[in-house]
Order: C-alpha cells, then structure tokens, then sequence
C-alpha cells in the first residue's frame, strides 16, 4: 500500500491521539475480500481501553471510500485509485520521518584463525541488517573489527618461528597456513611457549619492536586481502575496517584516565583494574597492564560515538556473547551514558553439522566452493540451462552456491540453532534460494520476450480478475507492511517467507496469466504490468538479502 496513504491515516490519528503515529504504520496491514482491498488496523494496539473517537468515522480522502469500525478493527475500504498509486512506487517505504545514523559492526573473524561457521552467520545477518537499516531511510555505516590482538598474536608470532614459516608461505595461503602455526604453538607441550607469546604481546601493548610490528602488519595485510575475497563472493562491501590492536593500551590512556577519574575503576588483590557489574566484578585491565576485549571495546565505542556522530551501534554477534555486551552497556551507564539505547547486541544461534561433505573442514571459502561446484554440476545437468556454461558457467553457479546458502540461514528465526544439511540448502525444487534466483531470471526473460507489448501505464483491476492475478496484486500491496515488521523485529526469515510466498505466487500466475498469447491486447498490457511490477518487488528484496540477483541462468 502507498507510503501517503499509511503516512495520511497516521497522521490523522495522531492528531486524535498524539504519540501513537510511529506506531501506526506498522500495525496496518492490507487485507482482501473477494475483489475489494481494505486496510485494517487493531483498535488496542492503538487506542487500548479508551474510547474511539468518532471522528474516524469521516477519515476519507481520494484514496479511502469508506472506514467501518467494530469491537476489534478500523477497516479502511480502499477505492481503486489507492492501489493503482501502490503500484507506481511498490517498493517505497517510509517508516519514519526521522532517520537515524547508525554503525552495524558485524562478521569480524580473528586474523589467522579459520574463518568459522559463527562468522558466516554473523556476516550474513549483518550485510541483511544493514541493508534493511538503509532501506528505510537510515545512514549506515557498515564496520568490520578484526581481532588482530591479543596473546593470540603471540602464539602466532611463536608458532611462525617454531615452524620456520617464510613470508611468501604466509601469503600464498593466509588463514590455513596461519592457522597450523597457530594450532602447533597453541598445542605445544613447552611451558615456554605460553610465556613467550605472553611477552610477546606484552611488547605489542607496552612497548615496540619494529621486527614483530613489521611481520605483524603483514599477516594482517595477507589476510584482509584473502578475507576480502570472500566478502566479494558474499556481495558484501564495507564502509570501514578496524582493527582491536586500534585500541592498545598506550592508545587509549584518555579513556582508561577518564574512568578512573569517576571511580569505575578500582584495582583488586591481584593486581588487576577491574569494573563492578552487579554482584560481579569483571576484570577490565590485567594485572601486567595489557588490555582486555572489554577494554579495547569500551575505547572503541567512545571513539566511534565522538568520531561519526552516531545515534546507535548494532553488534552482530552469537548468543554466547551476552555477558560481555552486558557488561559494555553497565561500563557506559556508569560513565553516565545510556547503555541500552546506544548499544544493541543483536543475537544470534549456532549452525550445528556444517561441513564439507568430505569432512569437517570449518573454512569458509571450503564451503563456498563446495556449493559452487555443486549447483554447476546440477547446471550441466538440467534441460532449462540458459546460459553458455563453457564463457560464464563457474560465475553464474558461485552466485547460485551463494545464495543457497545465504537464504538457508536468513530463512531461519535468528536466534535458534539450526542443522546444516546439504541437500535441502541446494534442491533446484522446493523453497531455496535458488528459486528465488530462477524466479527473478523467469520474469526478466518474460519481459524481455514481449517486447513488443507496450506495458500499461496504470493499473486496471477490471482486467485482472482471475485468482492468481487477484494474488500476486494482494503481495504486491503487501510489502511495505513485511519491511516494517522485518525492522521491528530484526527479523530476516520475516522477508524470506515473504519471497518464497511471493515467487509460488508468481510461479502460479506464469501457468494462467498469459502475456504472449493474450487475444485481448488491453489484458496483455495489464499482466505485463504486474509481473514487471512482481520483478520490481523481488528484485528489491533479494538486494535486502544482500544477493547478487541473477538475469538468466
């Protein structure tokens, strides 16, 4: 339904009761009844237990015929010009008039660890939130902090040297021949190998050594370049990279002076500065004076917050993580800040059995490539194939790989667990994200085959009175309201089923609503229209997904 006619009836009813129109939008939602379209809005969601003022009843303009009120909704019937205005910009949404500045801080795999399964689902639902946030109007500034730091650095330091490991090895093949120092050092029985990776970053922290600080940025360059790759086949582009070594104790002595000075600070019996959080005491800086993740992400947040104006920070990060985000927002509050409404951790569960189906092989790239090869054996295989395999074969089969996989997790509830299984994430048949690929490739080649038929300029119910057509125009009319609840609830399986509903819809009208063979040129007219308009809507929404969209395959 049009953003004016939502944004009218909002308006009209926060002029009767003040305060409720950021909500309104959200709650009404397009119905239909035989032919007719209503829009319908719960009366406690708005008005509780008071009473309706009548002047709704008169709520009417050159879109709304006629308001009806009973004990659980205000139905407005909708004339015939609202939908045709629907149509023009399907795709618009206004979910406020106010928009907001935001930093969605998501993926952040750890330098020279392997680029786990907990990434791929922060890194997917991040690039959905994001992209959902700028939808609506929002300005989103999409960041990836890299754990580079750490005593981890020291075993890796260690490890390089304990395997003789040269500069061109670490760059032929970053995260896995990192990773195996890493594990060798980790796993060594030595009792020195701990105490010199200790020291090591103990040297980072306080000190400089320009031989471990050279050799350090390399694996960091090696590795963001490998990453970025990856981030690529994901269709993912971010605005700013940092780095947790951005945050070194001798980089952040205003930040730890400054809560020192309002007595958040104290030092325990061990030696350590620590912060109380309840009934807990969470230690903040090591008895040595290096830093901790909760130290370097309390710098970091005031950092961003002074640096890029920002009104909130979104952490995309796993369910395990909750303490720590806890403890960040009471390290804020006591600085006198408020913790829940510049901080979100948006939460998410564990994909369990994820594998290569050679073996238990946890780097990315690995299962990338697996569904790759994948979808171009089945590509070879299927009668439909459009595209020459031998020129663009491989490109078109990755997106498809990728996209299975994305809209695999994305159709889950965000903060379940949920089983990784092979041959449901990659069926041709079925709802994948394949099909929402083959869909979108179905309505850009049968828009391309008429060419020759002029699409109607507007829209005539009168010409699309069958069920199937009846169907995709209620869809259609219905995305806006999908994108609000999607918003409110974080929620990308809210889109996902959306689309799957949408592309069955589509799939049904491909079977009824001919355009080529229409006698009736008039009708031909109006069914282009509205699987054009269907595409428009897709194509919008698999961007939302953050999928390449495919035109054939």
């Amino acid at each position: 339904m049009s953003v004016h006619l939502r944004k009218f009836i909002s308006n009209k009813i926060n002029d009767l009761k003040p305060g409720s129109y950021k909500n309104v939008q959200g709650l009404l939602q397009i119905k239909q009844n035989k032919d007719k379209f209503e829009l319908k809005l719960p009366i406690k969601a708005v008005y509780g237990a008071t009473q309706i003022p009548e002047k709704l009843i008169n709520l009417k303009n050159d879109e709304i015929q006629d308001v009806k009120i009973d004990s659980s909704e205000i139905s407005f019937l909708l004339k015939s010009s609202s939908i045709e205005n629907a149509f023009k910009n399907p795709t618009e949404v206004l979910l406020t008039d106010d928009p907001k500045k935001y930093i969605v801080e998501y993926s952040s795999p750890n330098i020279a660890k392997p680029f786990h399964m907990g990434h791929l689902r922060s890194t997917i639902i991040g690039s959905f939130l994001s992209n959902l946030l700028k939808r609506v109007d929002n300005t989103v500034i999409q960041m990836n902090y890299l754990g580079d730091y750490g005593t981890q650095f020291g075993f890796l330091k260690v490890g390089i040297d304990m395997e003789n490991l040269t500069d061109d090895e670490i760059k032929q093949n970053p995260l896995k021949n990192l990773l195996k120092v890493y594990v060798a050092a980790n796993t060594s029985k030595d009792p020195e190998v701990a105490e010199k990776a200790r020291r090591i970053f103990e040297i980072m922290e306080l000190k400089n050594d320009d031989e471990i600080m050279e050799q350090w940025r390399k694996i960091k360059q090696y590795t963001l370049e490998e990453l970025r790759v990856i981030y690529e086949r994901l269709n993912i582009n971010y605005d700013v990279y940092e780095f947790e070594s951005m945050y070194r104790r001798r980089d952040i002595e205003d930040v730890i002076k400054l809560l020192t000075e309002k007595n958040i600070l104290e030092k325990d019996e061990e030696g350590k500065m620590i912060v109380r959080i309840g009934e807990r005491c969470v230690p903040f800086i090591k008895s040595d004076s290096t830093t901790l993740y909760l130290t370097r992400d309390v710098a970091a947040f005031l950092r961003r917050r002074k640096k890029y104006s920002i009104d909130k920070t979104f952490y995309v990060v796993d369910n395990g993580q909750n303490d720590h985000f806890t403890s960040l927002k009471n390290v804020v509050n006591q600085m006198g800040l408020n913790g829940d409404e510049y901080i979100q951790h948006v939460k998410f569960g564990r994909i369990r059995g994820m594998s290569t189906r050679k073996g238990n092989v946890v780097f990315l790239k690995d299962i990338l490539d697996e569904a790759k090869d994948l979808m171009f054996k089945k590509q070879q295989e299927s009668k439909t194939t459009k595209v020459d395999l031998s020129k663009c074969g491989e490109g078109i089969a990755d997106i498809l790989g990728t996209s299975a996989i994305v809209v695999n997790d994305l159709r889950q509830r965000r903060q379940r667990d949920y089983e990784f299984n092979w041959n449901k994430i990659l069926q041709l048949s079925g709802d994948s994200g394949v099909k929402f690929q083959y869909t979108h490739c179905r309505l850009f080649s049968l828009n391309r085959e008429n060419s020759n038929i002029n699409e109607g300029e507007k829209l005539n119910l009168e010409l699309l009175k069958e069920p199937e057509a009846q169907e995709l125009v209620y869809l259609i009319l219905k995305y806006p309201e999908i994108i609000y609840h999607s918003h409110n609830e974080l929620e990308s399986c809210v889109l996902v089923k959306y689309l799957f509903d949408l592309c069955n819809s589509a799939s049904r009208a491909f079977k009824t609503l001919h355009v080529k063979n229409c006698e009736c040129k008039a009708t031909a007219s109006q069914r282009l229209l509205l699987f054009n308009t269907t595409r428009k809507v897709l194509k919008d929404g698999l961007d939302i997904l953050g999928l390449k969209v495919l035109n054939e395959m």
